[in-house]
């Protein structure tokens, strides 16, 4: 069976808008492209060093991801940022007991992380901050901006033995992502269940940011 377009009004909107993720995420790309969006992609180059002792988990990814779009936004020029325009930045961080996991630089460092999370007594989270900045020259920063989290726990399966996290992390798909497993590829072998967004998991809350562009742009939901 054929399946027709989504023929929903904020596309119709968006039309007019150059509209710009924050990310070069190859994760994130994928899931603002099934949301039915176009779009073009820039990299922020803001650094992800803020102190988390400062922040709780959900304000730490927040700020990051407001950075992120702060960033892309300074580079712009200024006949692109008096146009029509929509930024959308994102950061995502694995959370458990408030210790905050974010990506293993090697495979012995991803083994330790996955030992840990399947030893904790505690949920694992994972936290995401999104930031859609809407360019509006008559507001003094020149811009509208909306800030949201959200959360998606996932149930790791305590008796997964180390041979298999072992096994799992020489392939290498744990690397260079939050908490160091992916539930969208093997690392879903090690979890008894996701609760929440899915997508969320793979790092970005799918819809939530669909809902908050409908609302900032005044469409139903």
């Amino acid at each position: 069976m054929e399946i027709k377009k989504f023929d929903h009004p904020v596309y119709q909107k968006l039309a007019d808008y150059k509209v710009i993720l924050c990310s070069t995420s190859p994760r994130r790309k994928d899931i603002l492209a099934q949301l039915g969006f176009q779009f073009e992609i820039a990299q922020s180059h803001f650094e992800e060093n803020l102190d988390k002792s400062k922040y709780s988990v959900d304000e730490y990814v927040r700020e990051t991801a407001t950075g992120k779009a702060k960033a892309v936004w300074n580079n712009l020029d200024r006949r692109t940022k008096t146009g029509k325009i929509l930024l959308i930045a994102g950061d995502t961080v694995v959370e458990s007991g408030g210790k905050i996991y974010e990506k293993p630089q090697d495979y012995q460092k991803n083994v330790e992380m996955l030992k840990e999370l399947r030893d904790s007594k505690n949920a694992v989270n994972v936290r995401s901050g999104v930031v859609l900045l809407l360019g509006d020259e008559k507001l003094p920063d020149g811009y509208q901006m909306v800030r949201f989290n959200d959360r998606t726990v996932v149930e790791m399966k305590n008796d997964v033995s180390d041979e298999f996290i072992e096994l799992y992390c020489r392939t290498g798909e744990g690397l260079q992502v939050a908490g160091g497993f992916r539930i969208q590829g093997y690392g879903i072998m090690m979890m008894k269940g996701v609760k929440g967004d899915f997508y969320n998991g793979v790092g970005l809350p799918s819809t939530k940011t669909f809902d908050e562009i409908c609302k900032l742009l005044g469409c139903v939901v």
